[in-house]
């Protein structure tokens, strides 16, 4: 799979936990700004097992896709709530 922006990712994958290579992340973010997804499942034990059958984990991450927040800001290095 080709490099995606998170926008895409978040779009393409909600609800799913997914394992990301490649990514570009600045240290001040909570989710990286694009990256690769080499396998995705709505369950977390079945990606474990797709990433255990595959046999590869350089360098990967394994992130569950939220859906966006009403009122959480999230460029800075803490993320700020409205309504919490």
């Amino acid at each position: 799979m080709a490099k995606m922006p998170w926008s895409r990712i978040r779009e393409a994958f909600e609800g799913h936990w997914v394992e990301i290579t490649e990514y570009a992340w600045k240290a001040e973010s909570i989710h990286p700004q694009a990256a690769k997804v080499r396998h995705h499942s709505p369950c977390r034990k079945e990606l474990l097992e797709q990433i255990a059958k595959s046999g590869r984990l350089d360098g990967s991450v394994v992130l569950f896709v939220g859906p966006a927040l009403p009122g959480i800001y999230t460029s800075s290095a803490t993320a700020h709530a409205s309504n919490f």
